[in-house]
């Protein structure tokens, strides 16, 4: 049994569970469990396409398809998308939070939070979380360990705050994906040592915040298990990526962060093979569970 999806990549919730999200030809959006899902695919065109975009309305909520179904040469939005969704209006905007789109607004007038994440290695990122996806967001980012260094009132204002830290502590708002599972290839510190690396760089932080602004100090020990996991396996000392090329792929995951999957290795060896699916994101996959692991030249690329 076959079946063709658009590959939208790994999605989590609150209690750090994930799954794949594919969208249909349909335009339905259908989650399948990263764990105990064998995802066996292949590949037969190397274009990428738009991912459609979010609504946040009460009409429109949920992921809604392209309906251009646009090729993409960079991002994962066409420009119409990324219209219809708002956020390019957020990212450079600096009226008051009723001059936002509406699709939006609700969105942003709701509390964030600004947070210091580690990924190890000495890679941090500052970055912001709504409250109802305060745990989720790091889940998707891939973050080892963080902190939680204030609350504020909307998402407008904590943008500020997120600007603000950049300028005068010097941490950036990013780390490339494929960054932090090279990281997680290379021989693994003790626990406690990457949660004194947050606590050090969040104090850093907080230290650059603007006079007035009420400290947090919250810890967030969420990538505890997937590193435990990798570090009891072993890993290989590649980590892979799926350039998205044509070809046949199987994905067998015993855990996964952000988009790190840790996947079980199609010779049996003990040691477990680190994936990152992010140049898998939106292109075109077809569903087929008799496709196996044997050695060809695309999934070598992958194992």
């Amino acid at each position: 049994m076959t079946s063709t999806a658009l590959y939208c990549g790994t999605r989590w919730d609150e209690q750090g569970r994930w799954f794949y999200e594919l969208l249909g030809d349909d335009g339905t959006i259908e989650r399948l469990p990263g764990i105990g899902t064998r995802l066996a695919f292949r590949i037969t065109d190397s274009g990428r396409f738009c991912l459609g975009y979010n609504g946040f309305g009460a009409a429109r909520r949920g992921r809604l398809a392209c309906p251009r179904r646009a090729r993409v040469e960079s991002g994962r939005q066409c420009e119409q998308c990324r219209i219809n969704e708002g956020w390019s209006v957020v990212h450079s905007h600096r009226g008051p939070l009723t001059a936002l789109p509406e699709q939006v607004r609700d969105y942003m007038s709701q509390p964030h939070h600004l947070y210091i994440a580690y990924f190890g290695d000495g890679m941090t990122k500052v970055g912001t979380a709504s409250a109802s996806r305060r745990d989720r967001r790091l889940f998707e980012q891939g973050a080892l360990v963080a902190r939680f260094i204030t609350d504020s009132p909307d998402g407008l204002h904590v943008r500020d705050l997120e600007r603000t830290v950049t300028e005068r502590a010097g941490i950036g708002q990013a780390v490339a994906g494929v960054t932090k599972t090279r990281i997680l290839t290379k021989p693994l510190r003790p626990w406690a040592v990457l949660e004194s690396a947050v606590a050090d760089a969040a104090e850093h932080a907080a230290g650059a915040l603007p006079a007035g602004i009420t400290r947090t100090d919250i810890a967030w020990s969420g990538g505890r298990d997937f590193y435990a996991t990798i570090l009891a396996h072993g890993r290989f000392p590649v980590a892979t990526e799926i350039a998205g090329e044509p070809g046949e792929y199987v994905i067998d995951a015993v855990t996964a962060h952000g988009h790190t999957i840790a996947c079980r290795d199609a010779a049996g060896a003990s040691e477990l093979v680190l994936v990152n699916d992010t140049r898998l994101v939106g292109r075109r996959i077809e569903l087929d569970s008799t496709i196996t692991a044997t050695p060809e030249p695309a999934q070598t690329s992958l194992f």
